[in-house]
């Protein structure tokens, strides 16, 4: 078997599904709750990086507060998305057993109308644990927006050259 786990959260089953360890279909709009839940599970099984987050972050305390808010815990994660609380816990603590975990989301998180909250909630619970910036470790955006933004800063785009330039006389001199 390989090293590496797989968690598929998704509300559909795709083929990607055949190469999980654990599938959590939760309902449509509810990844919020669930990473909020994990937050909650993280602070109070000690799994806490106390140093990182003193460094790193603000308002850490706050961000605990309204996830305790959303999702108390496993058995309140479990209710808000329509996932079974073994699922639930199992992934609490696959999440706070490994030491590099990646979170890859695409435009179903990044995109939705609660798009904010559900990247903020994912990214909460990899500082939480120190778990970003590391090799093998962080949360990690798959949608067209990043690329086309980096494609838009060194003008990979077809309508304007590198640093957000147009195609003027004095832009095209500067290029050259």
């Amino acid at each position: 078997k390989r090293g590496a786990r797989m968690i598929v959260i998704d509300p559909r089953r795709t083929d990607t599904v055949g190469d999980d360890d654990l599938f959590l279909g939760l309902k449509p709009g509810t990844d919020t709750a669930l990473f909020s839940g994990l937050l909650v599970h993280l602070a109070d099984s000690g799994a806490l990086d106390r140093e990182f987050i003193e460094r790193h972050t603000s308002g850490f305390d706050e961000a605990i507060a309204r996830a305790r808010g959303m999702a108390g815990g496993a058995g309140a994660s479990a209710l808000a998305t329509g996932l079974s609380e073994q699922d639930v816990t199992t992934f609490f603590r696959m999440f706070a057993g490994s030491e590099r975990v990646v979170t890859m989301y695409s435009q179903g998180v990044n995109q939705s109308a609660q798009g904010t909250d559900k990247v903020n909630a994912i990214v909460n619970c990899h500082l939480a644990t120190g778990r970003i910036g590391k090799v093998g470790a962080s949360p990690f955006s798959l949608t067209g927006q990043p690329n086309a933004m980096g494609g838009r800063e060194v003008g990979g785009l077809a309508n304007q050259l590198a640093a957000h330039m147009g195609f003027t006389p004095p832009d095209i001199d500067r290029v050259r």
